[in-house]
């Protein structure tokens, strides 16, 4: 007996009862897509149980979230137990038929199975033998053939629904984004405070300048984490900045399925857009510049973008350097001496020929100290503005505005261990739900050490002795130099918005060792296109 349960354990399976009578395998399953939850699970076994225990049954369980319709049996992994270890069983329990498969090539592949196994499939209405009987065969094929159809015009009615309700406005799908919680009574998005400042501090932080790289580093070093409870990764900040639901905007794409070689595809035949349909949580106006800036920071699909900041180190010029012929982004990378210098470009010109373009490379010291040189000249005053604008009024809001989402996340965390702390040292959660609380107790120490480090810098702020702004704006660009180039490089994507960079050689000149003096000092010219 204890063999059985070890194995059953591993199974994936429960043993209910001791094996009298009948023994059989109690399948369960219900679709979170038609509004069932664990309480309708919880009536489903239930009833099994007293049924079995009725007809002096015995059986094991096996019990899934999974829509019924699905046609691949590798999504139904409980099932796909039932199947491999049913020469154990005499019976499959259910409460209906389609409770089994709502799909015709899964219902014919369990029937097969029941066949070569000799097993029964009793329901609280009916028992089919579909090995000894016929007209049970018949029966079983008619009821899977009805629950097939059923399931399709459920599907049917249910996408028409779904189109209804979003061009109204309702959240139709999915989780909701971000910031927002659905409200059961109106089905529309509201402000989620404790993530809406989020997602304010982000779009902030990018028009500032910052990566979503970087951004992603300053949440994750703050101990602040995503819906899932996951660090945040830069994916996670581009689907934020991009997503039309911050400025009230509903987006719902209609899909269909189809089959592209062996492969099942979703083919978007719709796409129904609501303006302010649930409360805005960033401007439009800012939504907008934002991605306009996206846009000029990363060019289109076509461009070439430099190597992350973890494999070359952060450069001043970083996201800034385009070439001046084809007008495709320029890379930076590290030669066998390990000199940062700026790519030839060598892209096929947009011209639709097949030349590429000629534009040679350079060291990227040489050209940052020309750049660097023309700003100072030209743009000396502007850079000492926006340092003053970095200075102590500007560190102090970002501060307080660190501090405060930090605070909300140790609320939302404290809130969550009290209701859930019992459950979980009674045993009573799903793993899941073990794992969110898991989670929490390892994110609370460093979301307590960051707000400590930041209650500490604003005290430390406050003590210092008031600024001479006339002094501070004469070494201005003294203070940017000898600031991180990592800080650098957000201060020029806020003066300059690209570099047109040209340096065409002659073919003698051009095929000489890169060690060549004519060639390391062969002019080249570029243009700044400030912001």
């Amino acid at each position: 007996m204890e063999q059985d349960k070890l194995e059953n354990r591993a199974l994936g399976v429960s043993s209910i009862e001791e094996n009298t009578g009948i023994f059989g395998a109690l399948y369960l399953r219900i679709s979170r897509s038609k509004g069932e939850n664990e309480d309708t699970l919880q009536n489903h076994r239930e009833l099994m149980a007293e049924f079995c225990r009725e007809h002096d049954y015995t059986f094991e369980v096996y019990e899934e979230i999974v829509s019924g319709g699905k046609h691949q049996l590798e999504a139904r992994p409980q099932l796909q137990k039932l199947l491999r270890n049913l020469g154990r069983y005499q019976a499959i329990f259910a409460v209906s038929l389609d409770r089994l498969s709502r799909n015709g090539l899964i219902s014919q592949i369990i029937k097969k199975e029941c066949i070569e196994h000799d097993v029964k499939i009793i329901t609280p209405t009916q028992t089919f033998d579909l090995a000894g009987s016929e007209a049970s065969r018949h029966l079983y094929d008619i009821s899977s053939l009805y629950a097939s159809m059923e399931y399709e015009m459920i599907g049917r009615r249910t996408k028409v629904n779904k189109m209804q309700r979003a061009r109204r406005g309702e959240h139709v799908s999915g989780r909701a984004a971000y910031g927002y919680w659905r409200n059961p009574d109106t089905r529309k998005l509201e402000v989620y405070e404790p993530e809406a400042g989020m997602v304010r501090y982000i779009f902030r932080l990018y028009l500032q300048g910052l990566s979503c790289r970087k951004i992603a580093d300053r949440l994750n070093r703050d101990g602040l984490k995503t819906q899932q409870l996951h660090d945040f990764q830069p994916t996670n900040i581009q689907q934020i900045l991009s997503n039309p639901v911050y400025k009230g905007t509903l987006v719902f794409r209609n899909r269909k399925r189809i089959k592209k070689g062996q492969v099942y595809r979703y083919k978007i035949v719709e796409t129904i857009v609501t303006e302010d349909a649930h409360p805005a949580i960033i401007p439009t106006e800012e939504w907008e510049r934002v991605n306009w800036d996206k846009m000029d920071r990363g060019g289109a699909t076509t461009l070439t973008r430099e190597r992350p900041a973890d494999k070359i180190g952060d450069t001043l010029l970083k996201d800034l350097l385009f070439c001046g012929i084809c007008g495709r982004k320029l890379k930076v990378q590290k030669n066998q001496q390990g000199t940062l210098i700026v790519k030839a470009c060598a892209n096929r010109l947009p011209d639709h020929s097949k030349a590429r373009c000629a534009n040679q490379g350079i060291r990227l010291q040489i050209l940052e100290h020309e750049v660097l040189t023309e700003i100072h000249r030209y743009q000396g005053q502007r850079v000492a503005e926006l340092l003053q604008q970095q200075g102590r009024t500007s560190t102090l809001t970002d501060l307080h505005e660190r501090l405060m989402l930090i605070e909300q996340q140790l609320r939302e965390n404290e809130k969550e261990q009290t209701e859930l702390i019992g459950p979980a040292l009674a045993r009573k959660l799903p793993y899941k739900q073990l794992k969110k609380v898991h989670t929490r107790v390892k994110q609370h120490p460093v979301l307590q050490k960051a707000r400590d480090k930041i209650r500490k810098q604003i005290r430390d702020i406050a003590t210092l002795p008031p600024l001479d702004s006339k002094t501070h704006r004469m070494g201005s660009f003294e203070t940017f130099q000898s600031l991180p180039v990592g800080q650098r490089n957000e201060i020029l994507k806020q003066v300059i918005q690209r570099i047109h960079y040209v340096r065409i050689m002659p073919e003698e000149i051009r095929k000489q060792s890169t060690r060549s003096p004519e060639r390391q000092t062969y002019p080249f010219r570029y243009t700044i296109e400030y912001a």
